[in-house]
């Protein structure tokens, strides 16, 4: 029977401190039985970062993605798990507003992190122009350096490459602005149920990256298996794999047709050779 205590252990093996911004992918049915459920787990990860700091959860909306933007309410259910579910629920828990990336936090910067969500500003992508904008706690996140913790899960749950897709993408669209080809380029690329080219990343091959840099923390509580690292190590270091054209970057999905990585190659190229036409 594991204790909120245990989890306490668990957090302090992990590196997490008072103070600290704590992004928290979880499965809570991986660490087996706990006393007193979902209460001692986040009640854990609350004694170890203290009244100083915030703990975020993803409360995202995977079921019937393609009408997200339609059905979305703040008190929609979060598709990301039970724990994720009660921390929105709490009396101090704060939810961004944003139809399919949003998160909920509770502590020093819950509010700051989740006030604004898409509403000030925009960022283009392949699930919107919301989720991943300038003003979304992602952002907030990478600035101050949240740590990111998977509970039970492995790297394939890390949302902060979707924040990086959407930068480097951001990046290459300023990049040939000025060009005739901007429109026509932009148009190839995947938005909101819209196929195209992007540069999905696979998160398998970032971690065994990361694992070699020894910027992966990982420690056992009961039945799981906890993993933690730095957001910005994570992001900085897919940027520069992306900026590289580093191939093995590029998740190559397993299900033919939902995308294929050799459109993004060809985009990509297109990208360059306008480029250079500019300078």
């Amino acid at each position: 029977m594991i204790s909120k205590q245990d989890i306490v252990k668990a957090a302090t093996d992990l590196g997490l401190k008072k103070g600290d911004v704590v992004l928290v992918h979880s499965s809570f049915k991986s660490l087996g039985p706990v006393q007193n459920g979902a209460q001692d787990v986040i009640g854990g990860f609350k004694d170890v970062l203290g009244e100083e700091g915030t703990l975020v959860v993803p409360t995202f909306v995977q079921k019937d993605f393609a009408n997200a933007y339609n059905t979305w309410h703040i008190d929609k259910p979060s598709d990301t798990g039970y724990l994720t579910n009660y921390l929105r629920k709490l009396p101090e828990a704060y939810r961004s507003d944003q139809a399919t990336h949003s998160v909920a936090a509770i502590g020093k910067l819950a509010y700051e992190l989740t006030k604004s969500h898409g509403h000030t500003s925009k960022r283009f992508g392949n699930m919107g122009d919301t989720p991943f904008s300038a003003d979304s706690p992602w952002e907030k996140m990478y600035d101050l350096n949240a740590k990111v913790v998977l509970l039970g899960v492995n790297f394939m749950s890390v949302t902060f490459r979707h924040y990086a897709e959407y930068l480097y993408i951001e990046k290459c669209l300023e990049s040939i602005e000025a060009h005739p080809d901007y429109n026509e380029l932009k148009s190839d690329l995947a938005s909101h149920n819209n196929p195209g080219a992007w540069p999905h990343v696979y998160n398998m091959w970032v971690y065994e990256q990361l694992l070699e840099k020894n910027a992966v923390k990982r420690c056992q509580c009961g039945d799981a298996e906890l993993l933690c690292f730095d957001s910005k190590v994570f992001v900085d270091f897919v940027l520069d794999a992306l900026d590289a054209g580093v191939k093995d970057v590029y998740w190559v999905c397993p299900t033919p047709g939902i995308w294929d990585v050799n459109e993004f190659v060809e985009w990509r190229n297109k990208m360059l050779s306008v480029q250079e036409e500019i300078k």
